[in-house]
């Protein structure tokens, strides 16, 4: 009896397990009952959803659970002249969906649910219009009217107008995105708006069209723009949260016209050799590529963010707003063109820094043209705007050209500082730093096309470990190389050096070069002090057949130290070097030389503006300033300096610190003309009177023949130069001095000259007896024989 209770009970075990599993399966497409829309399946499988309310081109659906199992599919059938078919989830379980979702027609498919999203691996999509899905609460109608999957205690209002928009509730879930492949049909928008946005692994593809991600906090209201692609748009949205693309995710729109790309957060990473590509094909624009985060944007581990034209229409621009944006570990951003359509632009607005940390991987950001006709497209131009510039260990920023097509213009604004250092060690042993240049394509055709200008605006530059910044006509180029422009108010400092794939030393440098047949560019300098130094480099040279730019610098102070060079070199002309600066300074081995080699080549010239300042270097340090020609004649130096020390000209080299103008042989030296002021180093002082004179006889001395007086005398002291200057400012009484020859008095001249046989008035003469009157009285006397001064020069008293 207990034994057939038992299997009675195992019995009906089973079958509440299989009622269940049974209720699972059948519960995955579930109508709510709100409206009439109906679930229909064979298998538990595939699901047909039908019925539901329409209003105008408007079919509404409303479904307690909405999954789509592993291999199977949801079919929502319409009439084929519906244009919107809007579903909302309003039971608590989150959609998974790992099959197919699939329409009629062209009608556009609307999904939200506010408890979460998952698209599994084998995800997909079967429809002609656009996919908007969301963990909104509602769907916002032009009208007014709102669907909402969380408000179900009134029939909703169903209207014929347009969606504008999605609104959050009190918690933005997130939509996850895993494997699956999501594509729409081209020229519509693929739109996945949650709050955290993950997609790892996934393909997600628009063609011609729109592709927007967009991560947003709760109680968010998000726009949605019907036009020709919906649109989602961010400005009531206050607080973002994050979208990380990884594990080798695909996202593009590259077609006829090319997409839009949008990505919106608050952190957002592309990680794992992730890719966001968008390519134009055909003859029109490309749509811009946008990425907007309250935050960070992270592009890292080899991923791409990538634009570009095969054709004739334009590539996409590239815009990034953000606090900080980090490429690091050969991630890159590009716009490029390789047909004859222009290159996009790229534009980088990030508040606090812009950081391309290559550790040791070459990681970029730049535009380029490297198409091969002759009618190859113009590259884009660059402009970073930003706090700090940071580029490391194989980080670079650059625009070239490898075709006929001219290199656009690169542009920095930092308003803090630009720091580069190191190489890529790992990869292509390139240097950090910033590059515009034109140069022969991969496939060897000679570029021909015109390098861009770079363009530096920061308060302090720093260039050290081997790290570049240049602009360049380099591997047979035919194209003229661009300027090098460096404004930085507060100090440029050039330093060091590493060691490249070979073993060589590479210096830290600022150039301005070309090694073939076009031009190099001027290298501008303007700056507070420039400093360059163990072993660095700022030069203009051309090694090839074009002449060489100019070195042009402006800065309060100029260090140059410890080897460190101002040098430029050509082979064809030009590579002057013009300095202003208040003070000059050369120490331990560190040099400004021009140098031109080559049949019939002067030598450039250096010119140096000191006029308010001084030329310093330590004379046996071997620290030069040098115009010389190896094979013709020797350029000129002029310098104008308040004054030079440690230094000067000299006819030939010597291993002291000197000032030269060599040529090929004695008779083809340049000129050195050297302009001091002349300074009177007594300006300013008194002069005084080179005759010699015994001060003593200047005083007029009488002491009584009994008594031994005595008079010093110390000197002027504090005395004014003339006796009618006051000795200080409260002075109450006039010492006037006593003088033989020339005074001055009133402004005029005047002369003393001796007295003689005359008395003078009211003259007071010391006495030198007494007589007694005949009234008994003692008077004081000059002279018993004779009261008249017969001589001017004073009698003298012994002394005691």
């Amino acid at each position: 009896m207990i034994k057939q209770t038992n299997y009675f009970w195992i019995a009906g075990l089973g079958f509440l397990c299989f009622l269940t599993k049974t209720d699972v399966i059948q519960a995955q497409i579930t109508s709510d009952r709100t409206l009439s829309t109906e679930v229909l399946t064979t298998n538990n499988l595939d699901f047909t959803i039908i019925n539901g309310n329409r209003v105008g081109n408007n079919l509404f659906h409303s479904f307690r659970e909405l999954s789509v199992p592993t291999g199977g599919s949801a079919f929502f059938t319409n009439d084929l002249n519906v244009q919107n078919i809007i579903n909302r989830v309003t039971g608590g379980s989150i959609s998974k969906i790992d099959g197919l979702l699939k329409t009629n027609g062209s009608a556009n498919l609307f999904l939200i649910n506010p408890n979460g999203i998952i698209f599994g691996e084998n995800a997909s999509l079967n429809i002609n219009g656009s996919f908007v899905t969301s963990t909104a609460n509602n769907i916002i109608f032009a009208d007014g009217t709102q669907f909402s999957a969380t408000n179900l205690e009134t029939p909703p209002l169903l209207t014929v107008s347009v969606p504008i928009g999605l609104q959050f509730g009190q918690i933005a879930q997130p939509i996850q995105i895993y494997g699956s492949r999501l594509e729409v049909m081209p020229g519509n928008t693929l739109a996945i708006l949650g709050g955290d946005v993950l997609v790892k692994g996934a393909r997600l593809a628009a063609p011609a069209g729109r592709i927007d991600l967009g991560s947003v906090a709760s109680n968010s209201l998000v726009s949605l723009n019907p036009i020709s692609e919906w649109a989602l748009g961010y400005k009531r949205v206050q607080n973002f949260q994050d979208i990380q693309v990884s594990q080798a995710a695909f996202i593009y729109t590259s077609g006829e016209g090319n997409g839009a790309i949008q990505l919106r957060g608050r952190d957002i990473a592309i990680a794992d050799n992730s890719q966001l590509i968008a390519f134009t094909v055909g003859q029109e624009p490309g749509q811009p590529l946008v990425i907007k985060a309250s935050e960070s944007v992270k592009v890292s581990s080899s991923s791409q963010l990538l634009t570009g034209t095969e054709e004739n229409g334009p590539a996409s621009d590239i815009n990034i707003e953000t606090k900080r944006l980090i490429v690091r570990d050969g991630g890159f951003i590009e716009a490029s063109t390789f047909g004859s359509g222009a290159g996009g632009n790229i534009r980088v607005d990030a508040s606090e820094s812009v950081e391309l940390l290559g550790n040791g991987f070459y990681t970029s950001l730049g535009t380029q043209t490297l198409g091969r006709n002759n009618n190859a497209g113009n590259a884009g131009t660059v402009n970073i705007s930003t706090g700090k510039l940071i580029l490391r260990d194989g980080g670079r920023i650059l625009t070239s050209t490898a075709s006929s097509g001219n290199a656009g213009t690169l542009k920095i604004d930092a308003s803090e500082s630009v720091e580069a250092s190191g190489r890529a060690v790992l990869d292509t042993n390139l240097p950090s730093g910033l590059l515009a240049e034109t140069t022969t394509s991969r496939v060897f055709i000679p570029g021909t096309g015109n390098g861009g200008d770079l363009i530096i605006n920061t308060q302090r530059l720093l260039v050290q470990d081997g790290a570049s910044i240049s602009t360049a006509a380099i591997n047979g180029s035919t194209g003229q190389a661009g300027r090098l422009d460096i404004n930085a108010s507060n100090s440029v400092t050039v330093t060091g050096s590493s060691r490249g794939g070979n073993g060589q030393i590479v210096r830290s440098t600022l150039l301005a070069a070309s090694d073939g047949f076009g031009n190099a560019g001027d290298l501008i300098i303007n700056t507070n002090k420039l400093t360059v130094r163990d072993g660095a480099q700022v030069s203009v040279s051309s090694t090839g057949f074009a002449p060489a730019g100019n070195l042009e610098i402006t800065s309060g102070v100029l260090l140059l130290d410890n080897q460190g060079k101002l040098t430029a070199e050509t082979r064809a002309g030009e590579g002057n070097i013009n300095l202003r600066s208040l003070n000059l300074i050369l120490r331990r081995g560190s040099t400004i030389t021009t140098n031109a080699r080559g049949n019939n080549i002067t030598g450039g010239n250096i010119n140096i503006d000191a006029k308010n300042g001084f030329i310093v270097a330590v004379r046996g340090e071997n620290s030069d300033i040098s115009a010389n020609s190896a094979d013709f004649r020797g350029g000129n130096v002029t310098i104008d300096a308040s004054g030079i020390f440690g230094t000067q000209f000299r006819n030939a080299p010597t291993l002291e610190s000197e000032i030269t103008a060599t040529g090929a042989n004695p008779s083809l030296s340049g000129n050195v003309q050297i302009n001091t002021p002349n300074l009177d180093p007594t300006r300013g002082l008194v002069k005084l009177s080179s005759d010699v004179v015994n001060q003593s006889r200047l005083i007029a001395q009488g002491c009584p023949a009994s008594r031994g007086d005595v008079f010093i005398i110390t000197g002027r002291g504090g005395l004014p130069p003339l006796p009618s200057e006051a000795l200080r400012s409260n002075q109450t009484a006039t010492i006037n001095w006593v003088t033989q020859g020339e005074r001055r008095k009133g402004g005029e001249g005047g002369r003393i000259t001796k007295v003689s046989g005359s008395k003078l008035a009211n003259q007071i003469v010391p006495a030198t007896g007494w007589v007694i009157n005949d009234k008994g009285e003692v008077t004081l006397i000059a002279s018993t024989a004779n009261t008249t001064l017969q001589n001017s020069t004073p009698t003298t008293c012994p002394f005691l």
